[in-house]
């Protein structure tokens, strides 16, 4: 009986939701490079922060419930991937432990990396509604707090990853199916990343990559390295500076 009110529920929830789910936009998949950007050396060295992931369920209701399993092995792959993905392009990639005097530094920037990412992607790349300032130019910055890092960790640049899936648990799509039946459609789960690679000397976000519907299982390693492949297709070649996909 309980499991039946919570798949009705989530009927509902469905309905409601199927009108929003029509207003988002068409495109889901962006970047932005700071104009005039060009890496300081051909084999730039880059230190990867500590992924921020967030992986689980979403329950018949539609709420997210952490998988402490699948988080690990998520966290683990797309850490990987990373690191091939950034030296097949020709950079050094350095992991970052993210301990010591520095932990508190990252503590407060990883919060300030979200608060401006969410910043540009309602502003800038998705949203209708432009900072005058910033209509036209991609001009962001966390500011000059991560500068000690260049020198102790001799690295020009810093790149921040957060990303997020929920995969269906079988009580939702039971709930979907009948929902769909009804003329009301909704995405399956939610699966969304952003990158952002950050000169470490001034704080400047130089490139920035979006995806808000992601594909590629990240629990695996395989979709793990296609979702970094996606998310780092407008990161320039350091010797090139051409955009694309590596």
């Amino acid at each position: 009986m309980a499991r039946a009110f919570h798949i009705l529920a989530a009927i509902a929830a469905l309905s409601i939701s199927a009108p929003l789910s029509a207003q988002m936009p068409v495109a889901t998949e962006k970047f932005a490079l700071r104009e005039g950007f060009a890496f300081s050396s051909d084999k730039p060295r880059i230190l990867l922060f500590q992924p921020e992931i967030k992986v689980g369920e979403q329950t018949t209701a539609g709420i997210f419930q952490n998988n402490a399993d699948w988080h690990a092995a998520a966290s683990r792959e797309l850490t990987a991937a990373l690191v091939r993905a950034g030296n097949k392009r020709g950079f050094e990639m350095v992991l970052h432990e993210d301990k010591g005097p520095t932990g508190q530094i990252l503590i407060e920037h990883r919060a300030l990396f979200r608060l401006v990412v969410s910043m540009i992607i309602r502003h800038k790349l998705f949203g209708k509604d432009p900072l005058p300032s910033k209509a036209t130019a991609f001009d962001w910055s966390l500011g000059n707090g991560l500068s000690a890092l260049a020198s102790q960790a001799q690295s020009d640049y810093g790149l921040f990853l957060l990303n997020q899936d929920s995969f269906e648990s079988s009580g939702r799509r039971a709930a979907k199916l009948v929902a769909s039946l009804m003329g009301n459609q909704d995405a399956a789960g939610t699966h969304f990343a952003y990158a952002a690679l950050v000169d470490l000397r001034n704080g400047d976000i130089v490139w920035l990559g979006v995806d808000l519907r992601a594909s590629g299982d990240v629990r695996t390693a395989e979709g793990a390295s296609h979702r970094i492949g996606q998310l780092l297709n407008g990161l320039p070649s350091p010797a090139s500076g051409e955009v694309g996909a590596q």
